[in-house]
């Protein structure tokens, strides 16, 4: 009989099986704990109030105390509350950021309530969609949706147009002196503003197809005062007419998004619109090649991606999926990288 490395053996048995599940429960009931203490700011208010007995909070926010009582109980369980001391609850280390502070790279509360809200509306259809096969595609969501989706990745917009764009060979150098770059896929907005906030010089371009998304890029854009070296246009992959124009161009979490139809056509494009030897640079999923890729935890978030999806019509691409795309737009020169154990980051490079 096999054991692990803590001598325990690897016996499948009822229990554990058991125990696997009411694990993936108590992970559902702590996802909507978190969403309602960030919806009703049981969260913030901790952090504000430098900690707080249950009674003490309701009364900051106009609670029911003995509701708040019993969420501080649960969060205490969770992990996600420590003791305070004198029957007072505080946050516990670094949830400040996480659930808190909205637009540091670690901040995930969007999340949480994206999934007890549109995510939760989407599951509960799926059933009617597995028998009919249709989709409801990221466009048909609508604004709301539009503005949900850009507030979960802010966070990690920064980290990309802080450090691992000027990571890239040469990007910073050029961006500095004056360079343009192409969003493809920009959505909100929110990347383009941050990339042209840290490149003071540089001419950022995005598109995308969801006008919901380039309404609210367009305002953004407006309200920075960026509106004289950044635009949003409503234009897809495949529409671009842009030639040997941009030094760089991204795609963050875009590509698994383009119908599978739609993606050569769009690299090809990526790839015409770049200068020579200039940089594609992707931000994306990529989804197990076989069974055992399917059990590697490096996998859990593109699994997810893709169940998740799955009515929006997406399907995220395989590894051999992104290199073949790469390679018959033109591309000569791949890297790659897995960021936070959960994205992998493609940097390729014109001729």
């Amino acid at each position: 009989m096999a054991t692990d490395e803590g001598g325990k053996t690897n016996e499948v048995t009822p229990e554990r099986q058991l125990d696997r599940l009411w694990g993936y429960l108590k992970g559902f009931h702590a996802v909507h704990l978190a969403a309602t203490g960030i919806d009703l700011g049981l969260f913030e208010g901790l952090h504000r109030l430098g900690g707080a007995t249950p009674v003490g909070l309701a009364a900051d926010l106009g609670l029911h105390p003995p509701y708040v009582d019993v969420w501080c109980k649960t969060a205490f369980a969770y992990g996600l509350l420590e003791d305070g001391g004198d029957g007072r609850f505080v946050l516990g280390p670094y949830y400040d950021q996480i659930l808190v502070q909205v637009g540091h790279p670690r901040y995930l509360a969007p999340f949480f309530t994206g999934k007890t809200t549109f995510y939760a509306e989407d599951f509960r259809r799926y059933s009617d969609f597995f028998r009919s096969g249709d989709t409801h595609t990221y466009q048909a969501h609508g604004e709301e949706f539009s503005h949900g989706i850009a507030a979960m990745t802010a966070g990690f917009h920064v980290v990309v147009a802080r450090k691992l764009l000027p990571s890239i060979p040469g990007v910073k150098e050029t961006l500095d002196a004056g360079g343009s770059i192409l969003d493809m896929g920009c959505g909100a907005g929110n990347l383009l503003i941050q990339i042209a906030k840290a490149f003071p010089e540089a001419t950022c371009v995005g598109v995308d197809v969801d006008r919901h998304g380039i309404e609210a890029a367009q305002k953004a854009i407006a309200a920075e005062g960026l509106g004289d070296r950044c635009r949003a246009e409503l234009l897809s992959g495949d529409e671009i007419a842009h030639r040997d124009a941009f030094d760089v161009v991204t795609m963050f979490e875009v590509l698994h998004e383009i119908p599978e139809a739609v993606r050569p056509s769009v690299i090809r494009n990526c790839h015409k619109a770049l200068k020579p030897g200039a940089p594609l640079y992707i931000v994306d999923e990529t989804y197990p090649s076989n069974l055992d890729e399917l059990r590697d935890p490096s996998f859990n978030f593109a699994i997810q991606t893709g169940y998740n999806e799955l009515i929006w019509g997406n399907v995220v691409p395989t590894r051999a999926d992104q290199d073949a795309l790469l390679a018959e737009a033109g591309f000569e020169k791949v890297e790659r990288t897995m960021i936070a154990n959960m994205f992998t980051a493609i940097t390729a490079w014109k001729g």
